[in-house]
């Protein structure tokens, strides 16, 4: 396919010339402007592959504007021929990104050479624009794709908590309804042996009311815990541990595992053996971090859970002596401007070749295991929260490590 030309010159000599020469040479020549509103118009009408355009032309519209013009509409390669060269002449005409600039008289063998460079070096611009434009639209799709993944990582990895949330009610609520039976039948007892009265009775609801209060109680945590953060707010670390270890402590301790909380910063040195909830302290003042309480509560549930699993399995496989007490401690610190709390347990820790994928997505070393747990609290950590999380394996176990910036000390 031949290439079509369109010259702009207001001299007839040398724009005959140069016609005459791009025909002998193979090129069309749609047509020969002598003015700027000429040029225009023959550009809609024949659409050119290329305009030789003379920079100084005659009337109210010079070649620079004549192509600004025709710019702002059509994307076609431009070479300005010039009689003079002229410093602001050519400073203007850069801002229209010309493909070169040719002296008059025009020699001919220049003229063929800078319009084939400038008609290949249009097409490869055409072809990398094309490339850029089709890559954005590429890299926007696969980021809404990664985004619809996270979307479902997420909500699998908070249906895996909410099965762990339901059974932690379970096992808080077993008591409570216990010591409801057990006060329902002693009132029946009370009755028959005429031993019921207005004081009994009231004692009797009154501890009923206790444990049906506690248990509504639980409901709120269970709530809260799924209810999504809006925005970033400064929560109390500590609590936030705390609150978790509220809704699964009966599950840890019921599977025979210790939970060991300690607080060390600020001259504070507190450590807590697990005997019961009501035991696991609160350190005073708490460090403050800046996020989403609730998805930190989350990560904390994701690693807490991974390590009371790891126990559970490491004691099926036979790994547990009689005095090697499982265990799962919670160490809280404080490193400059930095709070770091670490997970450690005894569970056997992670197989070499897991240890440097136990991040990864639906990467799992238990024998039923999803691989999102752990997945998600690091993305909730250090992408959410810009906190880093890592693991090392330490002596029969391993060792979950948080970072978190501190917000404030109250």
């Amino acid at each position: 396919m031949l290439n079509k030309c369109l010259i702009v010159e207001d001299e007839f000599l040398i724009a005959n010339s140069i016609k005459i020469a791009l025909q002998d040479n193979g090129y069309v020549v749609t047509s020969i402007a002598a003015e700027g509103f000429d040029a225009i118009e023959q550009v809609k009408l024949s659409m050119p592959d290329i305009i030789l355009m003379d920079i100084t032309l005659r009337g109210s519209m010079d070649g620079i504007e004549t192509i600004k013009q025709i710019n702002s509409i059509y994307d076609i390669p431009v070479i300005y021929l010039t009689a003079n060269v002229n410093d602001n002449i050519i400073e203007r005409a850069q801002i229209t990104e010309p493909f070169g600039y040719l002296i008059k008289p025009v020699d001919v063998k220049e003229l063929l050479v800078n319009i084939k460079m400038a008609l290949y070096k249009h097409t490869i611009d055409a072809e990398l624009r094309e490339i850029n434009r089709t890559l954005d639209s590429r890299v926007t799709e696969e980021v809404e794709k990664n985004r619809l993944n996270d979307m479902l990582l997420i909500q699998q990895s908070k249906m895996a908590a909410m099965g762990e949330m339901i059974g932690a009610i379970a096992h808080q609520w077993r008591q409570p309804l216990n010591t409801i039976n057990l006060l329902a039948q002693d009132l029946t007892s009370a009755f028959e042996y005429g031993e019921l009265n207005g004081e009994y009775l009231g004692n009797s609801v009154n501890n009923i009311m206790r444990q049906v209060s506690f248990m509504s109680n639980t409901i709120d945590d269970f709530r809260n815990f799924f209810k999504a953060d809006k925005e970033k707010i400064p929560f109390k670390i500590n609590t936030a541990v705390r609150e978790i270890l509220y809704l699964i402590f009966e599950q840890i301790t019921k599977s025979d595992i210790d939970i060991y909380m300690t607080c060390n910063y600020d001259g504070i040195v507190k450590k807590q053996l697990s005997g019961g909830f009501d035991k696991i302290f609160v350190c005073e003042p708490e460090l403050i971090a800046y996020g989403y309480p609730n998805e930190f509560k989350q990560a904390v549930l994701n690693i807490i859970t991974n390590a009371r699993d790891a126990i559970i399995e490491s004691r099926g496989n036979g790994l547990y002596i009689e005095d090697l007490k499982p265990f799962i401690s919670i160490e809280i610190l404080k490193d400059n401007d930095m709070a770091v709390i670490k997970f450690k347990d005894n569970g056997g820790g992670i197989p070499v070749e897991y240890i440097d994928k136990v991040f990864y997505p639906y990467v799992t070393t238990k024998k039923d295991g999803t691989g999102i747990g752990l997945y998600m609290a690091k993305t909730i950590i250090e992408k959410n929260m810009e906190g880093r999380l890592f693991v090392n394996n330490i002596d029969k176990g391993a060792e979950f490590v948080m970072e978190l910036k501190l917000k404030e000390e109250v």
